[in-house]
């Protein structure tokens, strides 16, 4: 008898991965909607450009990019007690909104500082109101059997959107200007938007902040907001100052971006069954360490061949890092008690991938994109090391 059925023959519903039939049909609704809302936002890929056609220096281009991680840190925490009145969906479905129509209106504001500041601000307002409750309104819809799997496969959404987001834009860009960039670039989420009001709402609890979970829920997962945090700095950089980086070398940014968008979906669909035999500090370690390697490859890389060959490595790396730390911040609460932490366990990513690159603006000013790649990865580096000494140390105790 199948495994996925009953005693009786009937399906099994918990063991394909869902809580119910109609759950499957609107996890994959989730994945199309969330592959089109990030591919308008990778288009972020291109600001840095785009912002110094207009003339900008380059530290005012750094002030606008990190600019953004502000709100996106501030309301990501605050979702978890907005999503807890109102629910999670209705709090992406305004997240979303908000986003497009700040990104569309890029279309006017590019060209002058405090505009393009305002812009990205009001931007960041909507990407941190829709990012916790996305992965939230996710996890709701699967079971405990196979999860870790399929939420990495519903996470791969966003990175693959990186993958073809940025060569889209760069062809809109260098081929029309920005002239009609931004217009175009908001449509996919505007799809994704409307995708949004096929899914079931959830049913929503008492209100809910980020302090209201047991601390005890978090007994030994610091680290792992740390090393989200270090994660989505090194992250960072791809959608902030890498099409730089490979314009310098004279590359098709496609290069980097579909290589480690190929290696992180079959990493993610070939591998992560097999992960869960390992200590979950080890594989995020192994994953840090290939993320700084790919990093050092496209550092000292001048080919095309090399730079797909760092997408490669990187790409692998990332694929473990962020499902198997999604997993372990939510490991062992009920759906409804996962608002709280998971909304902290995003604003540290999203702090490190959105406040990277004022800090990074001034390393590539002082020693060129080289040496940004090569700091990062000396931090992905040196983060690894510090998972692998927590196990040691574990091991010792």
């Amino acid at each position: 008898m199948s495994q996925n059925k009953g005693a009786d023959g009937s399906i099994n519903l918990g063991a394909t991965g869902f809580i119910d039939k109609r759950a499957r049909r609107e996890y994959v609704i989730l994945c199309l909607a969330t592959f089109l809302i990030f591919f308008t936002n990778a288009h972020a890929a291109l600001l840095a450009v785009v912002f110094e056609s207009h003339g900008m220096p380059l530290a005012d281009v750094g002030i606008i990019l990190s600019s953004y991680g502000v709100p996106v840190v501030i309301f990501t925490l605050l979702t978890g007690a907005v999503a807890g009145r109102i629910g999670p969906l209705l709090t992406l479905k305004i997240g979303v909104g908000v986003m497009a129509l700040a990104f569309m209106s890029l279309q006017w504001t590019a060209g002058w500082f405090l505009s393009a500041l305002g812009s990205r601000v009001v931007q960041g307002v909507g990407y941190g109101l829709l990012f916790a409750p996305l992965m939230t309104y996710a996890q709701s819809r699967l079971s405990k059997h196979r999860f870790v799997y399929l939420l990495g496969v519903f996470s791969s959404m966003a990175p693959l959107a990186q993958a073809f987001g940025p060569p889209w834009a760069d062809f809109i860009f260098f081929g029309f200007g920005d002239r009609y960039l931004f217009v175009i670039g908001v449509i996919p989420a505007l799809i994704g938007f409307g995708l949004l009001f096929l899914l079931r709402s959830e049913t929503t609890g008492p209100a809910t902040s980020l302090f209201n979970f047991k601390t005890k829920s978090l007994k030994g997962k610091g680290i792992g907001l740390f090393a989200i945090f270090i994660s989505g700095s090194i992250f960072g950089f791809l959608s902030s100052f890498m099409a730089g980086a490979l314009h310098e070398k004279d590359l098709a940014i496609g290069w980097f971006f579909v290589a480690s968008t190929a290696a992180m979906f079959t990493t993610r669909f070939l591998g992560l069954n097999h992960f869960g035999r390992f200590d979950l500090r080890l594989i995020v370690a192994g994953g840090l360490a290939l993320m700084g390697l790919g990093f050092a490859i496209v550092a000292k890389g001048s080919l095309a061949a090399d730079i797909a060959a760092g997408g490669l490595v990187f790409g692998a790396g990332y694929s473990v890092v962020y499902p198997v730390l999604t997993a372990w911040i939510s490991e062992g609460l009920p759906s409804g008690e996962r608002s709280g932490p998971q909304a902290l366990f995003n604003a540290a990513f999203n702090a490190g991938l959105l406040m990277m690159p004022m800090p990074i603006s001034y390393i590539i000013a002082w020693f060129g994109y080289q040496g940004a790649l090569l700091s990062l990865t000396a931090i992905g580096w040196g983060m690894a090391g510090l998972l692998a000494w927590s196990r040691w140390k574990q091991k010792k105790v």
